[in-house]
């Protein structure tokens, strides 16, 4: 099991080991033998390479079990869930190293650099850098992966996105309803119905007036 003194870590990313936990769950049923999971991932039972990746799975906390191996409950959740962001989150800190460092970072306000991260880590584990800088540069790029899910800046960045994806245009008087995604070309819809009721209601009660988007686009033709 990978250590950078007392804490250790996952060798192998996030990403690719819930794809091999994908394969175990849709094509074995969630589990099986160790033999089967190495001829499974094409290593060797008994070599180094395989041993560090079935640790990982399970500092990851997606795999469970010694002869036989099972799929985790989490690991299920993040496999069936519509949006696991918040689980993955809450396995990630679960790892006391990435717990750490997460920490660190978003009191930084969520933003950091390499050598900001590497010396963070040897602050932790009390590990020199001269003496391990290449477990510090892997430790590194295994946490930049996942930093999305874990640090403040990228989680503010994310949650705009998904409530962007998630956002709804309603546009509604007595006679028009118009709801639809959000997004540049129904809005553009919207505007042009918007721009339909104005000039009805221009010609209602005889009164005129320069609409701000008529300033707006004068003022881009005039540029």
């Amino acid at each position: 099991m990978p250590k950078i003194n007392q804490y250790s870590y996952p060798e192998y990313p996030l990403e690719s080991s819930i794809i091999v936990i994908k394969d175990i769950y849709n094509n074995f049923a969630g589990e099986v033998s160790r033999s089967a999971l190495a001829s499974l991932m094409s290593m060797s039972e008994r070599g180094g390479a395989f041993t560090d990746r079935l640790a990982s799975l399970k500092i990851w906390k997606l795999l469970e079990g010694k002869s036989k191996l099972r799929v985790t409950a989490d690991a299920v959740n993040i496999i069936t869930s519509s949006n696991p962001n918040e689980i993955i989150a809450d396995l990630i800190l679960r790892i006391p190293l990435f717990n750490e460092i997460s920490s660190r970072v978003n009191i930084l306000g969520g933003s950091y650099t390499k050598e900001q991260i590497k010396i963070i880590i040897s602050d932790i584990s009390s590990a020199s850098i001269d003496d391990y800088d290449s477990k510090l540069n892997h430790i590194y790029t295994i946490f930049d992966q996942i930093s999305s899910y874990v640090c403040s800046k990228n989680i503010t960045s994310q949650n705009l996105k998904t409530s962007l994806k998630d956002a709804k245009l309603k546009v509604q008087f007595n006679d028009l309803t118009i709801e639809s995604e959000l997004n540049i070309s129904n809005i553009d819809t919207a505007l042009i119905s918007l721009w339909s009721k104005r000039s009805e209601l221009e010609v209602n009660t005889g009164s005129s007036k320069i609409s701000p988007i008529e300033i707006i686009i004068r003022n881009k033709i005039n540029i």
